[in-house]
């Protein structure tokens, strides 16, 4: 059995339950980046200091609770200043609350023999906007000993929060008692416990079940028991047999992982241990040798492709077969956009043996059949779900249906439904279960009063008229090929070209100037429509027109200067081949090269520590720290558009970065470079686009499966005058 094959069998056989590497109640266990933890701030004024890197808090490779590293604090607290650090939540598309009954748990290590219990810092704990109670820690230690790890157990409701259901956003640590000394020390594993937890002794040995190497990476599988006592597996690396070092820790919703080692050719030896809630270790499994070795680069591709699949293999509610994008304590939500990439992949992992046609094939059932029962509007999903009740997940004190979202997930059914074609009970059942899903879309109901599509459907229908209408190229191409199918209810081509070629935005405008609202006859141009924006008087809505022909860097750009991610511009295209939708105003494999050559030479041009030619795909980031990040997925999914530049992108990720960037699930969310920082999640975007078009690019599978779809061909080729 090859690498791909063997690693996805025991990937395969993880439960569904989280997104990223750690727990979601954990704030602080490892620095995936080296020197100093970016997901950090430090402040101090006066005569106070702490130490740091850039403002940020240093990281300790040598000494840690759990491996590999923990957070350096060493301070001055003077009487003349004032000093204050935290340590940042950085995973919060979980919105991570707490509960009265949970206990704060953190582990310290007093460096500074000169150091009493009144020089340790004040604790707190940080919510949006506010944060809590500050403690001192004198308390909550009976003695204090040096050069040891203390365990710090403070229950969360000494720290008075009052309101329970705002995200953590981190933990806070502020200067105390003033001193003249210099204090140094080490913090570790901050997390969110229950009061209690089981505390079964882990007696039996651990079960390391293989080590495979392969190139930068180790792939280890382990036997999990079913102990309720088991927090994490603990794994442990040597390179003569004899000396072993703790090199990472993984939560045991996970079977197996891969470990990026130092060295290609050299022989590892591992073992593992399982770990309990008191971070008390069991017996060590038997050891493994394993001696890694290179892989060319049609592998590597192939391993990046699979970890993208994997990523939705592994994360979804196992009653509705759909895609969580965060966990909530209290309740399932599902996203009903970001499933129709899950569906994609999972296509793509049946086509080459990365996932089990049945096992596919029953995910995608449930997914159906929980659409079918699930609550609409004019055949209209909501954005979220609550999975469990098959309602809408209420945002802002409103629930709204997205009709987009819904294209997104009808069309990837429709090419899952062009897919499992074999004539059997479950492939006919889902067939049908699909096309009722397509037709049951009242897509006449949806038009304003222009013709277009509403973009969103509000709870009541008098709110309905507050959304701008569906348009513009990312977002118009696929919903509106799909609203003038041969469907029960579809609407007239002629709407097409209006709504792609066309966007609209809301400004305000000075009230002493006449302008029609909607210029359906005569579009603005983006020059015009900036030059509007300067008045600020009355809430007017404008069509913009699209087209705005540019040159930059040598190429003709029909849309001019891209002020978004490449991504946007792609997405249409990870279903639609590019040629079948050409028409007089666009020829869109030549507009997406284009603008693929435009973004990389403006990428290349800026650098931010790129200094490889191959390492592109920068975009500017919403907070005010950082600047551009990389996005590791638009590169690697240029593969469609230019193999030869998505082929040299993933790889030269894969080998350059690809020990603090690559995972089971594929690349990470983003990569700092400037900040030296890199996300610790994963974007469902990126995974899908990234799976889709590498198999686009080998095979145009998902591609011939859309042209296939029955209800859509007639109508695109008359539209488009193109027999593919």
């Amino acid at each position: 059995m090859n690498f791909v094959k063997k690693l996805f069998f025991f990937i395969s056989l993880l439960p569904a339950i989280l997104l990223a590497d750690t727990y979601p109640e954990v704030i602080f266990d490892n620095s995936i980046v080296r020197g100093a933890y970016a997901k950090s701030k430090v402040l101090y004024t006066g005569d106070s200091w702490v130490e740091n890197v850039n403002k940020h808090l240093l990281v300790s490779d040598t000494l840690f609770f759990t491996p590999g590293n923990s957070l350096s604090l060493k301070y001055l607290s003077s009487k003349g200043g004032f000093w204050e650090t935290s340590v940042n939540y950085s995973r919060q598309k979980y919105n991570y609350t707490v509960d009265d009954s949970d206990v704060l748990s953190i582990r310290i290590n007093i460096k500074s023999t000169n150091t009493t219990l009144k020089d340790l810092p004040k604790l707190f704990i940080r919510h949006q906007h506010y944060a809590s109670d500050t403690l001192s820690l004198e308390k909550f230690i009976t003695a204090i000993e040096y050069n040891k790890w203390i365990h710090l157990k403070i229950p969360v409701k000494n720290f008075r929060i009052t309101n329970k259901q705002a995200p953590i956003l981190g933990i806070g640590f502020a200067q105390h008692t003033a001193s003249t000394h210099y204090h140094h020390i080490f913090i570790d594993q901050i997390e969110f416990l229950p009061i209690k937890y089981s505390e079964i002794p882990l007696q039996s040995a651990a079960i390391l079940s293989e080590a495979k190497g392969y190139d930068k990476a180790v792939h280890l599988s382990w036997q999990l028991p079913l102990t309720p006592s088991i927090r994490y597996i603990k794994i442990y690396r040597s390179e003569d047999g004899k000396e072993f070092q703790p090199v990472s820790i993984r939560p045991i919703h996970m079977q197996s992982c891969l470990d990026i080692v130092p060295l290609i050719g050299q022989k590892y030896y591992y073992k593992v241990t399982w770990m309990d809630f008191n971070y008390k270790e069991s017996p060590a499994s038997t050891v493994k040798e394993v001696e890694t070795k290179p892989m060319k680069d049609e592998e590597i591709i192939r391993l990046v492709q699979l970890a993208n699949v994997n990523y939705f293999v592994e994360n979804f509610d196992i009653n509705s077969g759909m895609y969580m994008p965060f966990r909530s304590k209290n309740k399932v939500i599902v996203s009903t956009k970001e499933t129709a990439g899950a569906i994609l992949s999972l296509v793509v992992g049946v086509k080459n043996d990365f996932v089990k046609r049945q096992t596919a094939l029953n995910r995608i059932s449930k997914i159906a059949f929980f659409l079918l029962k699930s609550q609409t509007k004019n055949g209209i999903f909501p954005a979220y779900y609550d999975a469990r009740k098959g309602v809408p997940e209420y945002r802002s004190d409103k629930a709204i249906y997205d009709v987009q979202a819904t294209g997104s997930i009808i069309e990837a059914l429709l090419i899952a439904r062009e897919f499992f074609n074999e004539n059997n009970e479950t492939e006919n059942d889902l067939r049908k279960r699909i096309t009722q899903i397509y037709q049951q879309v009242d897509w006449s109901s949806l038009l304003d009063n222009n013709d277009l599509l509403k973009s969103k459907l509000a709870l009541l229908e008098e709110n309905d008229s507050k959304n701008l209408p569906l348009s513009g190229l990312e977002n118009a191409i696929n919903t509106y090929l799909l609203a003038i199918g041969e469907s029960k209810f579809a609407i007239t081509s002629s709407t097409y070209f209006n709504a792609v070629y066309s966007k609209f935005e809301t400004i305000k405008q000075d009230t002493t100037q006449s302008i029609n609202p909607y210029f359906y006859n005569e579009t603005i141009t983006e020059d015009e429509f900036h030059a509007l924006k300067t008045t600020h008087k009355v809430d007017t809505t404008v069509q913009i027109s699209v087209l705005n022909s540019h040159v930059a860097y040598g190429l003709d750009l029909p849309f001019g200067k891209l002020n978004r991610s490449l991504l946007d511009l792609y997405e249409p295209f990870l279903t639609i081949r590019p040629e079948s939708i050409n028409d007089s105003l666009t020829n869109w494999g030549k507009a997406l090269q284009n603008y693929l050559h435009y973004v990389k030479r403006r990428d290349n041009e800026i650098g931010l520590g790129a200094s490889n030619s191959d390492i592109w795909g920068f975009y500017k980031s919403n907070d005010s720290v950082s600047g551009y990040r990389i996005n590791p997925a638009i590169g690697p999914s240029s593969i469609s558009i230019d193999k030869s530049i998505g082929t040299k992108s993933i790889i030269s990720l894969y080998k350059q970065y690809g020990n603090i960037l690559f995972t089971e699930y594929g690349f990470r969310s983003w990569l700092d470079l400037q900040n030296d920082d890199v996300s610790d999640e994963y974007n469902s975007a990126n995974q899908a686009a990234i799976a889709v078009m590498i198999e686009n690019a080998k095979t145009g599978l998902i591609w011939d499966l859309y042209d296939k779809i029955p209800e859509l061909k007639s109508k695109r080729e008359a539209l488009f005058g193109n027999k593919k």
